[in-house]
């Protein structure tokens, strides 16, 4: 690829101030030849009234002049527009001080004698450059607007978050009271404490319970999530041998895994795994991850619980072989609200979730210090994987 031309202006400014009124002359007139705009002055004073008044691409300007230094319009002219090429005129008794001055900036520096034959190209190359600088600092600029920018969209979406988390949470809170007020009197009604009431009423009110408990888990998941958003959980870590955990989530699914004739394996490895982790919620990312096994794992199929040392870290796995995931969903499953579409829900007609769940793992699992992915392909199950850190690992640390 070849390099990308520079357009230069046709007609540059220059501004050119030397003592030498003979020499200036000739080389304003040399320069003017060339196709640019020339400006002169004979000292330093006269110079800065030009550099105020009007814009000037390069400064030719000799080492000595008789109010002030070239360097000092060096020094002037860097102040009030970084981007000028400064060139310093000078003769060999002074050669020492032109050297000095590009060390402090300036751009070049030309002898008298030879300075009209060099700087044609010398300006030439100038501008090339100063076109560069422009450019960059124009994207520079750019960059630091856009940086801006989004730092202050991130912040307001960062409030709205919290915003949007603290009112599920307060909303959730509220909604919970009447519920359960609602399923406390429909369990009373059931167990005919009030009353007998015939068959046909006894429909309704499992129809009232059901109902009630599915809103109830709904809201609780909804809870759950903005808690973790606005970091109000706080874990209650312990050491706790994951067999017993996971005998616990599976004896409670055995109601669920027979009604749809559904097997469960369960292989720990090492049966006395031991992982530190809050118990209540580390049983709740296994009940989601077997409730969605079965959920969506058609009547007979298989369901297997696996768990292995992997470094300082117990990998689990919940894997099917139901439906499994399309390739499409597999990037969104764990975002929050998100529900893939699954023709065994439809088929079924199981009422739909939050959308919640693997949101709510994910964030529990990343909590404990460890991670969580999935392997589907669709028509052939799927496998959830999470790491947690063994007890062994943390002491080991300590």
């Amino acid at each position: 690829m070849g390099k990308k031309e520079v357009n230069i202006p046709r007609q540059t400014n220059i501004l050119l101030i030397d003592e030498d009124v003979a020499w200036r002359k000739t080389l304003s007139v040399g320069l003017q030849d060339m196709g640019h705009r020339v400006t002169t002055a004979t000292t330093g004073q006269e110079a800065v009234a030009l550099f105020k008044q009007q814009p000037f691409n390069i400064v030719l300007v000799g080492i000595k002049l008789p109010d002030v230094s070239g360097r000092e319009i060096l020094e002037m002219t860097k102040e009030l527009n970084p981007e000028v090429a400064v060139v310093m005129i000078t003769d060999h008794a002074n050669l020492k001080a032109a050297v000095n001055a590009v060390d402090e900036g300036a751009y070049a520096y030309v002898l008298k004698p030879e300075a009209l034959y060099e700087l044609k190209t010398l300006i030439n190359n100038a501008l090339r450059e100063q076109e560069l600088l422009i450019r960059n600092r124009k994207l520079v600029d750019s960059l630091q607007r856009s940086n801006s920018s989004l730092e202050e969209a991130n912040q307001a979406l960062e409030q709205a978050s919290h915003a949007k988390s603290d009112f599920l949470a307060k909303m959730s809170h509220e909604l919970r009271t009447p519920l359960n007020v609602i399923i406390g009197f429909a369990e009373l009604m059931v167990d005919q404490v009030p009353g007998e009431v015939n068959e046909e009423q006894r429909q309704c009110l499992d129809d009232i319970l059901t109902s009630g408990r599915h809103l109830l888990g709904l809201i609780n998941e909804v809870l759950d999530i903005s808690k973790v958003e606005a970091g109000k959980v706080e874990l209650k870590l312990k050491d706790i041998v994951l067999s017993e955990v996971v005998e616990s989530v599976t004896s409670a699914m055995t109601a669920v895994l027979s009604q749809r004739r559904q097997s469960l394996d369960v292989k720990l490895g090492e049966e006395f795994f031991s992982v530190q982790a809050d118990e209540a919620r580390l049983r709740q990312v296994f009940f989601n991850l077997l409730s969605n096994a079965s959920k969506f794992t058609p009547d007979g199929g298989e369901i297997k619980i696996e768990a292995r040392r992997k470094g300082n870290f117990c990998q689990v796995s919940v894997s099917d072989n139901g439906i499994g995931i399309k390739v499409e969903d597999l990037r969104q499953i764990f975002e929050p609200f998100y529900q893939a579409d699954n023709s065994i829900d439809r088929e079924d007609g199981e009422r739909r979730g939050t959308g919640l769940g693997l949101s709510l793992v994910k964030e529990i699992v990343e909590m404990h210090g460890g991670r969580i992915w999935v392997e589907s392909e669709y028509g052939k199950g799927s496998n959830f994987i999470f790491t947690l850190p063994l007890v062994v690992a943390n002491k080991t640390l300590s």
